[in-house]
């Protein structure tokens, strides 16, 4: 069975109606499509927004967490309201077990890590790394800004937070007075538009990366030391948020 006979599948048993072209999958009644990425014979295929491109290492490795990821896109979910919820600091092996199960990437490093909260239940996480100086031309002045990186945000797997980041975003700055946030959006995903939302500007491209994947384990590996099938990713788009009052 193909990468694409399988997915095809996955939607028919979850009835998601979809329209087929090759490895382009559309919606009828979503304004987002699914671009497959297949191994075998690897290409990079030209972005266009408001596409998803879903890498078959990803669809192999990601499990449950990601098939409901991609169902969350396409209207199914569960709707939680941040407002509803509360915001505390966890633990390093808290945020870890988190994010092990519903980001794409995994844990990181961070200083700072938060867990929202709906009664007990934790629904979603965020991390922020510790400040660096970073020297900006503002109004013609160069200042040195305290920057901080949003490292990591994920919300729980089938669900929807709505208001979660910016909630998530809104505690961080009340608590660690950072003078300006960067972070990336993944091109794998989406094009950032959760952040200009919030207020970010676009910042710059982080170049596209090459993997190789373990054809037994599917895992990514950066170098071609033990073999593999080589692939590229997208890259991703940097975003800036300034706390200013200059």
């Amino acid at each position: 069975m193909t990468f694409a006979e399988e997915f095809s599948e996955f939607l028919n048993a979850q009835g998601v109606a979809f329209e087929r072209d090759g490895l382009l999958f559309s919606f009828p009644d979503r304004a987002v499509a699914i671009r497959l990425v297949p191994l075998d014979g690897f290409e990079l295929p030209e972005r266009t927004n408001g596409v998803i491109y879903l890498y078959e290492d990803r669809w192999r490795t990601g499990g449950p967490y990601l098939r409901e990821r991609i169902l969350a896109h396409l209207g199914v979910y569960r709707k939680i309201f941040a407002r509803k919820c509360d915001i505390r600091r966890i633990d390093a092996v808290t945020a870890a077990a988190f994010l092990n199960c519903h980001h794409s990437y995994g844990t990181a490093k961070a200083k700072y890590k938060y867990g929202m909260f709906l009664g007990s239940e934790l629904v979603a996480v965020a991390l922020f790394s510790s400040p660096r100086t970073i020297p900006r031309n503002i109004g013609g002045r160069q200042v040195a800004l305290r920057s901080f990186e949003w490292v990591r945000y994920a919300g729980l797997s089938g669900s929807r937070i709505s208001g979660g980041m910016s909630r998530m975003l809104a505690h961080f700055v009340a608590d660690a007075a950072p003078e300006e946030v960067m972070t990336y959006a993944d091109l794998e995903w989406s094009e950032g538009t959760v952040y200009a939302r919030m207020g970010f500007l676009q910042a710059g491209l982080r170049e596209p990366v090459t993997f190789w994947v373990n054809p037994s384990t599917f895992a990514r590996e950066r170098t071609s030391e033990h073999g593999g099938i080589r692939i590229v990713n997208f890259g991703s788009l940097k975003y800036l948020k300034q706390f200013l009052n200059i």
